[in-house]
């Protein structure tokens, strides 16, 4: 795979190795270095590291809490508290049949509600503080101390009350709260027989009234029956019309029926010609036994007749004979049929007669019965108003006679469960109680100052900071040590070579840029170390002292800062010159500052600056710039251009986060590539326990180490140098 070049804006194109990934890239085109920062992801076992190191703080302010609440507790007053418990029935009703106190349950809860109210009310207070002579005339203090000092709540789902009083003296709060029970029971027993005597004399009062009202409605009673127009004394003389009138009913229609029949027959015989009544079909002619008789000896002539007509003529007297009997005979059968006639006209006019009187008998009787039902009515109104006054009257008779009972006898639905005995322990204050929340408080004091404090705590202090908020690569952590040989600290540089061994893009030499956003992180340190490292591992190294501010590297090697950097680059003098060697490092290779210029970011723009390097890269394999700290002089980031890899020391717990990022932002908006960031002097005593592990691997094994030096614990040495 080819080597992908990487866009650096503003200084050199470097190309990155197949399978290496970039430590700088451009930023994203969604606001860039500048875009917000985001908020970091919360993780539980940053906060419990920082709890544990700052366990120390925790117990001190636990240990302060537990020395007031102690503090507090054993210097309170005393109080105890008697308590005791009621069981509540509802108020007798006299009102009923009898008196009965099983009432529902909601009733029940609601009674019992206002019996809380009751027992705090100041009048039941005052009547206790006048028994125990505790009331003063001028004043009701005694009464409002009682019920401050009381407490009466409800067990929930039950009729019982659960009442408490606090005092100073255990047996005072146990009769006091006996004698407050007795008087409420008093006063419930005197409320409810005065509630009992206002009802038997509310009862006598409306008794007389009643009686006369039962009086006048019974006279009245009496009287509707006494009156001359009544149709009735009792329901037997209703049921009687009521007879009458269904029987007179059916007569009526049977006869009208009749009528209608007879109507019709006459009707149809009237239709009849005089002449062809003879020959009429209905019933009553053809059934008459008489015109049946006539009829046979008529056609008995007219065969006889027939039979004459054969032997004699017309005018023969045989003939002439029977013809006029035959006539006779007709005259007889119209005759009888003119009588039958006559007889349905008269049945007609008697079955109408008499359906006319039934008609009129049956009127008669509905208007009775009609009479009768509002006679009815006004009696049963009377019975029904007599028979409600009488009952009322038993009834209030039977409630006066209760009463007047009850009035002799004290009703009282209220029965103590469990009588107040003296506490044997104070109620207030509990040492034991007071004390487990003050260590409860304690801890939530300390840990809330803690993560308060980490709040405020705008630095850096673990690798995980520098990832999360500076959005590098956190390379190492150096503890705070004493000594150079510290096998810890030797073996953290030996990881930061390899580190910058990994991020180097191509084999050939270095530059290598060390700075820190603000003085005193340890970056002139940091350098001093990392080349020596490098150089122990068999590399050529130079070290240069950038910082032409304030330099400090001809102090660790203990030599005159006469001539060095700023020689070099302005042309006096050459590397070699003005290097200083150690001799326990033959590899490392140390040029000071040399004469500090009036205007240092100029020398650095100066292209023998660069010559120097590129002349530097041909000897040397690894070339280290101490530089000053970026927010205090553009030193550094004008400096930064030239280099290869940028090397950003922090401080443990020292410098802002927002400085640092300021100070990077300004780096890779040159170009620089920052390989990573060196967390310096870390306090592993503050947290012991997130480093524990983190160097664990340091401090198993390389307690001695023949090619740095021996022991870690022999005293630090001072190099010797020669220039």
């Amino acid at each position: 795979m080819p080597d992908v070049p990487i866009n650096n804006p503003g200084g050199p194109q470097y190309v990155m190795p197949p399978g290496v990934p970039p430590m700088w890239a451009p930023p994203p085109a969604d606001g860039g270095w500048f875009a917000e920062e985001t908020e970091p992801e919360i993780n539980v076992m940053d906060y419990v590291h920082l709890l544990w190191g700052q366990k120390w703080i925790i117990a001190a302010v636990v240990l302060v809490a537990i020395l007031v609440g102690g503090a507090w507790a054993f210097t309170r007053t005393k109080l105890y508290r008697a308590s005791t418990r009621i069981a509540l029935e509802q108020a007798p009703q006299i009102i009923k049949n009898q008196i009965y106190s099983g009432v529902s349950w909601w009733e029940l809860q609601h009674y019992a509600q206002d019996q809380v109210q009751v027992l705090e009310t100041r009048r039941l207070a005052e009547r206790v503080a006048r028994k125990l002579g505790l009331d003063n005339p001028n004043s009701n203090s005694a009464a409002y101390q009682l019920l401050g000092n009381l407490t009466v709540k409800p067990v929930k789902d039950t009729n019982v009350l659960e009442l408490s009083l606090i005092n100073t003296d255990p047996k005072k709060a146990a009769e006091w709260l006996n004698l407050y029970v007795q008087e409420y029971i008093a006063m419930n027993i005197e409320d409810n027989l005065d509630r009992t005597r206002k009802v038997y004399e509310v009862i006598q009062s409306k008794l007389a009234p009643l009686r006369k009202q039962l009086e006048a409605s019974e006279q009245k009673l009496l009287q509707f029956k006494e009156r001359k127009d009544a149709l009735f004394v009792g329901d037997q003389d209703k049921n009687v019309i009521t007879e009458q009138v269904n029987t007179l009913t059916s007569a009526y229609a049977q006869a009208k029926t009749s009528r209608i029949r007879l109507e019709t027959k006459i009707a149809a015989l009237k239709r009849l010609r005089a002449e062809n009544l003879s020959g009429a079909s209905l019933p009553e002619i053809m059934n008459d036994p008489t015109i049946q008789q006539l009829r046979q000896q008529q056609n008995q002539l007219e065969i006889e007749l027939a039979e004459k007509l054969q032997t004699y003529k017309s005018g023969h007297p045989i003939i002439k004979d029977l013809r006029s009997r035959i006539r006779g005979l007709n005259n007889k059968i119209s005759e009888q049929i003119r009588r039958i006639v006559r007889s349905l006209q008269t049945d007609y006019q008697i079955k109408k007669a008499r359906e006319l009187a039934l008609y009129s008998n049956l009127q008669n009787l509905r208007q009775q019965a009609i009479e009768l039902s509002k006679q009815t009515l006004e009696y049963d109104k009377i019975q029904h108003e007599y028979e409600q006054n009488k009952r009322f009257y038993e009834e209030m008779l039977q409630r006066s006679k209760e009463t007047d009972i009850s009035s002799t006898a004290g009703l009282n639905n209220v029965r103590v469960i469990d009588p107040a005995v003296a506490p044997t322990a104070p109620y207030r204050p509990n040492p034991r109680r007071t004390l487990l929340l003050s260590v409860v408080l304690g801890l939530f004091l300390g840990v809330g100052l803690v993560l308060g404090l980490d709040y405020i705590d705008q630095t850096i202090r673990t690798p995980e900071d520098v990832e999360r908020y500076l959005g590098s690569e956190p390379l190492v952590a150096v503890p705070a040590y004493t000594g150079e040989t510290s096998s810890v600290a030797r073996e953290v540089y030996h990881s930061l070579r390899t580190a910058l061994m990994v991020a180097a893009r191509n084999e050939g030499s270095q530059v290598i840029l060390v700075t820190s956003a603000t003085p005193q992180e340890g970056k002139t340190t940091t350098a001093f170390n990392l080349a020596k490292t490098l150089a122990v591992s068999g590399s050529k190294v130079l070290i240069l002292d950038a910082d032409l501010r304030k330099p400090s590297l001809h102090h660790l090697i203990n030599t005159k800062n006469v001539r060095g950097l700023t020689s070099v680059v302005l042309g006096e003098r050459e590397i070699l010159d003005v290097a200083h060697t150690i001799a326990d490092v033959p590899n490392l290779d140390i040029v000071t500052t040399g004469p500090l210029p009036p205007n240092p970011p100029e020398l650095f723009s100066k292209k023998s600056f660069v010559r120097m390097l590129e002349r530097a890269r041909e000897k040397y394999d690894w070339i280290i710039m101490d530089s000053p700290p970026v927010a205090s002089v553009t030193d550094s980031v004008i400096a930064a251009q030239a280099s290869d890899l940028v090397l950003v020391v922090v401080r443990y717990g020292f410098s802002k986060r927002k400085v640092i990022n300021d100070a990077m932002r300004q780096l890779t908006r040159t170009g620089a590539r920052i390989a990573g960031v060196v967390l310096n002097y870390v306090d592993l005593e503050r947290d012991h326990y997130y480093y524990a592990g983190y160097y664990s691997y340091y401090r198993y094994g390389y307690g001695t180490d023949a090619t740095e030096g021996g022991d870690a614990r022999k005293k630090k040495k001072k190099p010797r140098v020669t220039t």
